[in-house]
């Protein structure tokens, strides 16, 4: 039996609304949340390589950033005056003993938030008539990468 079960109507009542009001209260905190995660584009997949770019809006652009740190590999598209770039053509090679064929995909957005196996890959970004590589070697701690053009 429990201590409510036990007592008057009135000290169930008064416990019950503390339990309304307890839900009530971390209602808003659950809806901050989930709203955070849904400011962050879907993820696709391509092989080994699963990428979500985005970045267009304040809030998608604030989430991509906070989780740039949970990647490893980031990579930022912007024109050389410092305005963000979309629709690039990217392409992700594997180099030395994991060479294998290009991972490509189209950056829907200026951010993207990359996952793929630890390695060295070189990465080409093309945009604005422009082709940039850069290397990088993942898989001690986020990277990022700066494409400008």
């Amino acid at each position: 039996m429990s201590l409510v079960s036990s007592t008057s109507p009135r000290l169930r009542r008064a416990a019950a609304l503390l339990a309304v009001a307890g839900s009530v209260l971390a209602a808003p905190a659950f809806a901050q949340k989930s709203s955070e995660s849904s400011a962050m584009p879907a993820a696709k997949r391509h092989g080994a390589l699963e990428y979500s770019c985005g970045g267009i809006g304040i809030d998608e652009s604030t989430a991509m950033r906070a989780a740039m740190k949970d990647h490893p590999l980031s990579l930022l598209f912007a024109a050389s005056g410092g305005a963000y770039e979309a629709d690039v053509q990217v392409a992700i090679q594997p180099e030395g003993a994991n060479a294998g064929q290009p991972m490509r995909f189209t950056a829907n957005g200026p951010i993207c938030l990359v996952n793929l196996p630890a390695g060295k890959y070189a990465v080409e970004a093309s945009a604005a008539g422009q082709t940039k590589r850069q290397s990088v070697t993942v898989g001690m701690g986020a990277k990022s990468l700066d494409f400008r053009f």
